[in-house]
């Protein structure tokens, strides 16, 4: 039986059925090639991200290069595949040809999805539109905000925008059904504005910030708006930044002044907790003087939300089945209509169900139709537009204005939206398929609410599930940073802390202590520590040689299980030890949870690749012979660890010799031993047996020298400087007496790292990974990008928006929420990158130096270098472990590798480009154990980018991958002839 909703959808669909029923005004050909890409995802995605890269591309010769990376493979159709073969092989005239053609297809797209390149352009189709009773809502493209610039740029539009619209709209001719509803009058100009286009920190840890300058540039806006009588909507966000939009709104629209302006905000159906974001909404509205518009659509950012969403370990936010979100949005018309007059609705969707069911429940609470408004996209689903203009109510098109390179993300999400297996319009208009099928009721609407937060119980060692790495923290809810914020004031105003060695398995004090400071505040003492000496070490490796025998012969699974337990530990500490670094290690929030929540993937990835390790390496076994390969753990090992990442580094060396069967010795770093103790009091809890983990807080050079040289130890990992790890290479490499044998040493000893960034790069991905790679945690990560070489073709653009998203990073102490650069460790530190920064203006011309940094603390500002030699600068050359960029000009893309390998560090490298042969030659050519791709250069998680390099960066192991833990052990091979007297 049908029911309101459906039959609703069918009268519209009836007075649709006359209008043409395709999705494209195109030529032939444009028609067909998007005919093929509905037909095939694979296809489909090759031609978008070629569109995507079109309007980047430098003539014809580099049209036809990118039409033969994209669509020149077995997963084009075979016609589009012969025509771009025929443009490359064809010269002079093959390029022009394929490069005309590629333009004219583009540009009709774009004027079949946006309604002209700026305001001027737009005019006569937003005449022709009210002319034809339809009313529009205009949306600036382009709208991505990087730099404070980029916010600038887009608010001057916005106001000359709507100044525009209201001398053009004063001359339109009077429509009452698009001029009024029951509620009183309506705006004829109609704006929708993006707050994340005002703000560049528009960003959960930099909330403060970014509502503050977001709210500075809306307010002229919304003044205007005002003065012009027009309506302004704040448009559909990033999960991420909804909560954030919505404070925004409340914020700004209740001031005194601005309590009458029109105005909106769009809800999206698709988010679990939309019914609660929209009665919080509701009860706003209620008591507003003019009430707020809702525009309710499906959902904006579906693929991009759900993508990060599994990638950061949380529970999706978003319904993840089309039907749950189609019955969603039913019930959240529901609601709308039931609170009619306390809001305006509008509602937006191409899904005649869905339209039909906004018909359907407002007749039946007796609302006008003309109390409501349906909206549509521009160029799209035009039997619908004439359905809905038929039936007498209100129409409004979203209506895009923008050039055609900003506008490129909206065309292509258009299209994707056009042709995606889902859509109600590729079902409908293009596979035509019945309206019964169509127009089924969606079932029952499904559980509503937030989720709670990303949570892992304790892993059980018999029954290991697959490993998944820690989710990150959720910092877009409320409670995970008011618990964070808590932990960092409990450890700002704690008295100074105790940290004892663990010998022999008893905590124990030292002869002499040493101070552990904050650095954003040296006088804050954070811990006193024992410091340990020589003979403490002695102690140590005999107690660790005493308990190696029972440890290596205990189960692997056993052991496995230690460090599920720790991981627990860990996790159950979670807030409190990342607030610890927070203070002890200076690094700021989102660094410091980061850190421990890879710590604890190293607990939970090592112990499973210790129980895939205990079933024995794959050798061959012919008749009459049983051979196995198994491991053992080598002996006592000794762990340096950095201080650069005071927990996650040391766990990972601690973990991996202690879960394949060694005893170990922990010696932090004498910047934060504070940290590196909990990880072995995590260890202990986890009930590591006394002697199997020990620490010895102390100087490096009387407890870490006497470590390595002692003859008792079989292994060395250390993480830090070249210096001190070449150093340890050659004290290790001489045999003492007594030593059985050749000490394995295991280094990572940091990079020159160089990032690449192509003609075709899309710059507003490429300015914030360069940013972030730079200048994360000052730049004190081996990892960071400290060479920039910039194409020609892009180098004046993207030079001037890196130093301008430098210029706005927040410098400050850590210990606030929203800062993102904090000081440098320790005073050394800030001597050594103070110097090379000096050094910097020597050498080449500092386009940038901060100077805008605390006076108390170990601080230097984000400072970029241009000019510099690359062959004989230091600067170029040397590992500076701070936040200084050298920024270099390549004439092409042999070039940038060329000096992007002309190093002795080979850790990380990274290319920014559109380009899939420049991805293919980055892979294969660049110099480095870790290569991104489209992204930052640091940030590497366990299990999924295994980490470390070569060169003079490290021996080649890869921390966090499959064979990491083969460093540990030694490989015994046992062969037993089977054959005995003729028989097997």
């Amino acid at each position: 039986m049908s029911d309101a909703a459906e039959l609703a959808a069918r009268e519209l669909a009836r007075l649709g059925a006359e209008e043409r029923a395709g999705l494209f005004h195109l030529s032939w050909w444009s028609d067909r090639l998007l005919g093929m890409a509905m037909g095939d995802a694979g296809f489909r995605a090759e031609l978008l991200r070629f569109v995507d890269v079109y309007p980047a591309t430098a003539g014809p010769e580099d049209v036809v290069e990118h039409l033969r990376s994209y669509l020149g493979g077995p997963a084009t159709p075979g016609p589009v595949r012969s025509l771009v073969s025929l443009a490359g092989a064809v010269p002079v005239i093959g390029p022009r040809a394929a490069d005309a053609t590629a333009r004219r297809m583009i540009e009709r797209l774009a004027r079949q999805f946006i309604v002209g390149a700026d305001t001027e352009h737009a005019f006569p189709a937003l005449r022709a539109l009210w002319d034809g009773g339809i009313a529009a809502t205009v949306d600036l493209l382009g709208e991505k905000t990087v730099v404070a610039a980029d916010a600038d740029r887009y608010a001057a539009r916005v106001l000359e925008t709507l100044n525009g619209l209201r001398r053009e709209a004063a001359s339109w001719p009077v429509r009452p059904v698009l001029e009024s509803d029951d509620l009183g009058p309506l705006s004829r100009v109609n704006l929708s504005v993006k707050a994340s286009a005002l703000a560049p920190h528009l960003a959960p840890l930099t909330a403060e910030d970014g509502l503050a300058e977001a709210a500075g540039r809306l307010r002229p806006l919304l003044h205007a708006a005002r003065d012009a009588d027009a309506f302004v909507y704040l448009d559909a966000e990033h999960h991420a930044v909804r909560d954030l939009n919505l404070r925004l709104a409340r914020t700004v629209l209740d001031e005194p002044e601005l309590r009458g302006v029109p105005a909106g905000i769009v809800v999206q159906a698709y988010a679990r907790d939309a019914v609660e974001h929209l009665v919080e909404i509701i009860d706003w509205s209620a008591v507003r003087p003019a009430p707020i518009t809702v525009r309710l659509v499906k959902g904006a950012y579906w693929d991009a939300e759900t993508v990060a969403a599994d990638t950061a370990g949380w529970p999706s936010p978003l319904f993840t089945e089309k039907a749950e979100t189609d019955a969603n949005y039913e019930r959240c018309v529901d609601l709308l209509h039931d609170a009619h007059g306390r809001v305006r609705a509008a509602f937006g969707t191409h899904n005649l169900r869905s339209i039909g069911s906004a018909i359907a429940s407002a007749r039946a609470r007796g609302i006008a139709d003309d109390g409501y408004e349906l909206q549509l996209l521009y160029g799209m689903a035009e039997p619908i537009q004439a359905a809905i203009q038929r039936s007498g109510h209100r129409l409004r098109v979203y209506a895009p204005i923008g050039e055609l390179v900003p506008g490129m993300a909206y065309l292509v999400r258009r299209i994707l939206e056009n042709t995606s297996n889902e859509g109600f319009v590729r079902r409908s208009f293009a596979e035509h398929r019945g309206l019964g099928d169509l127009l089924r009721s969606p079932g029952p609407p499904p559980p509503s609410g937030r989720l709670p937060l990303a949570a892992r119980p304790p892993t059980d060692a018999d029954q290991p599930e697959t490993y998944r790495p820690e989710p990150v923290a959720e910092w877009h809810r409320d409670e995970v940073r008011a618990a964070m914020g808590a932990a960092v004031e409990a450890a700002m105003t704690a008295p100074p802390m105790t940290v004892r060695a663990l010998i022999e398995g008893r905590w124990m004090d030292s002869g002499e202590t040493m101070l552990s400071t904050d650095p954003a505040d040296p006088a804050h003492v954070v811990a006193r520590v024992a410091s340990c000496s020589a003979s403490d070490a002695d102690r140590a490796v005999a107690a660790a040689e005493a308990a190696f025998p029972a440890w290596a012969s205990t189960p692997a699974g056993d052991r496995a299980a230690v460090l599920f337990r720790a991981a627990a530990e860990l996790r159950s500490r979670r807030h409190g030890v990342a607030a610890l670094e927070v203070v002890e290690a200076g690094k700021p929030w989102d660094e410091a949870d980061a850190d421990v929540a890879e710590a604890i993937d190293f607990c939970e990835y090592y112990g499973r690749e210790m129980l895939r390790l205990d079933r024995g390496g794959t050798v061959d076994s012919p008749p009459g012979e049983a051979n196995s390969l198994r491991y053992r753990g080598k002996g006592v090992a000794v762990v340096i660890s950095p201080w650069n990442f005071p927990l996650a580094i040391p766990t990972g060396m601690t973990v991996a010799a202690l879960v394949t069967g060694n005893t170990v010795i922990l010696k932090p770093a004498e910047q934060t031993p504070a940290i590196a103790a909990c990880l072995v009091e995590a260890l202990v809890a986890a009930g590591a047996p006394a002697g199997t983990i020990q620490l010895l807080p102390g100087r490096g050079e009387a407890v870490g020298a006497r470590l390595v040289e002692h003859p008792g130890v079989a292994l060395v990992a250390f993480t830090g400087s070249r210096q001190v790890g070449l150093e340890i290479n050659r004290l290790a490499a001489v045999r003492r007496q007594g030593e059985r044998s050749i000490k394995r040493v295991i280094t990572e000893l940091g990079g020159k790292n160089a990032m690449i960034v192509d003609d075709d790069a899309d710059l507003d991905v490429a300015v914030p990974d360069i940013v972030r790679s730079a200048f994360g945690y000052s730049g004190q990560k081996c990892s960071a990008c400290s060479r920039l070489i910039l194409l020609d073709g892009i180098h004046d653009v993207a030079l001037e928006r890196v130093v301008a998203a430098t210029v706005a990073l927040r410098v400050g102490r850590p210990a606030a929420m929203g800062t993102q650069v904090g000081p440098l460790i320790d005073a050394e530190a800030h001597d050594h990158v103070r110097d090379y920064v000096e050094l910097a203006g020597r050498e080449g011309t500092l386009v940038l130096h901060r100077t805008d940094v605390p006076d108390e603390g170990w601080y230097v500002g984000p400072s970029i270098v241009t000019g510099v030699d690359p062959a004989t600068s230091r600067v170029a050359n040397q590992e500076v472990f701070g936040p200084l960029l050298a920024v270099f000009r390549a004439r092409d893309l042999d070039e940038a590798i060329a000096l992007a390998n002309a190093t002795d560090y080979a850790l990380t490298a990274g290319v920014h480009t559109r380009s899939p042969d420049t991805v293919r030659r980055a892979g294969a050519e660049l110099r480095a154990g870790n290569i991104y791709v489209n992204r930052a250069i640091t940030g590497a998680v366990v299990g999924r980018q295994p980490f470390g390099g070569f060169g003079l960066s490290g021996v080649g192991s890869k921390a966090g991958g499959p064979d990491y833990l083969l460093q540990f052990v030694d490989p015994v091979a046992v062969s037993e002839n089977t054959l005995r007297q003729g028989f097997v």
